[in-house]
């Protein structure tokens, strides 16, 4: 069987070992010369060193917990609103941001954990911030709750973009798996880049350029009738100020007097004119990731599922 096939039946199979996918991805991605799938792969192996470059799959809302002692009682597990934090703290604890190794995240899975896993907040943060909760107790620890399904997740992202990726990549060169390493690319780096935006670069949410040299932006996370963070993120996907002239007004308007069905009907609009202007070619970005990160933003800031 070819490496391609071999990656896709491993992609397929329910209970596959992720890192090992992940590792005959990586000898992929050297046969191929590939740089940008060769460094999402070591990521997702070794682990994401910021959290500006995590993958949409990495980061997941999650709730606060703490327990609390006080003279004469004592609760184990009480929610933390995240509203008692600083305001520039806020964003930070109303996610997880999951940048470790795949394999710890396996690690979880195989062990049996079941419900959720705690991220640990500094121990100062808790004594400072969440003891304001209960006047008469004392905050003692305090933890992010991250549900077992948000790995589940994660693990069926990567496998799921892996196997789009291949699949196209055989689709239009069947024997790429093949090559010996540092042979000549087996498709043009646009067309590389192409495939790679459309499976892995358009769900991560970061976008990288057509050409031969790969970079990324951090993801900014749209925030429901938040125009700042909605125009920070179309600045990400390579949209500029002026293709979105007058579109402020637009949607704050709609968001504010709208019905549901006027956000829906808007949103479908502002994402065909943004689509059109990133097809156009003024944005500079690929054309599938680029629909796909203007569409999930304008949903995100109307507060619209899908």
């Amino acid at each position: 069987m070819s490496l391609i096939h071999d990656i896709q039946a491993a992609s397929i199979a329910r209970d596959s070992d992720v890192p090992s996918l992940l590792r005959m991805c990586k000898l992929l991605a050297a046969r191929i010369s590939h740089t940008a799938f060769a460094q999402w792969v070591d990521h997702e192996l070794s682990g994401y060193p910021d959290v500006d470059d995590l993958p949409d799959y990495r980061v997941v809302r999650v709730d606060s917990y703490g327990a609390f002692v006080g003279s004469y009682q004592r609760a184990n597990k009480l929610q933390i609103p995240v509203d008692i934090l600083p305001i520039e703290l806020r964003e930070r604890y109303r996610h997880a941001y999951m940048g470790a190794s795949i394999s710890a995240y396996t690690a979880l899975l195989s062990d049996g954990t079941s419900g959720s896993v705690q991220d640990h907040w500094p121990v100062g943060l808790a004594i400072h911030h969440a003891s304001k909760l209960t006047p008469n107790m004392q905050c003692i620890e305090a933890w992010k709750e991250i549900p077992i399904g948000a790995i589940v997740r994660l693990l069926d992202s990567v496998k799921t973009s892996v196997l789009g990726f291949v699949i196209d990549l055989e689709r239009e060169a069947p024997d790429a798996g093949e090559l010996p390493i540092g042979s000549q690319p087996p498709l043009s780096s646009e067309r590389m880049t192409q495939i790679f935006n459309t499976n892995i670069s358009g769900n991560v949410g970061n976008v990288a350029n057509a050409s031969s040299d790969f970079s990324q932006s951090s993801t900014t996370v749209v925030q429901p009738g938040s125009w700042q963070s909605l125009q920070a993120r179309l600045l990400e996907l390579g949209l500029t100020h002026e293709d979105t002239d007058g579109l402020q007004a637009e949607v704050e308007q709609v968001l504010a007097t709208g019905t549901q069905e006027d956000k829906q009907r808007t949103a479908g609009t502002c994402i065909g004119r943004l689509v059109g202007k990133a097809a156009s070619g003024v944005a500079g970005v690929g054309i599938e990731a680029a629909a796909t990160g203007i569409a999930k933003a304008i949903a995100a800031y109307f507060g619209l599922n899908g």
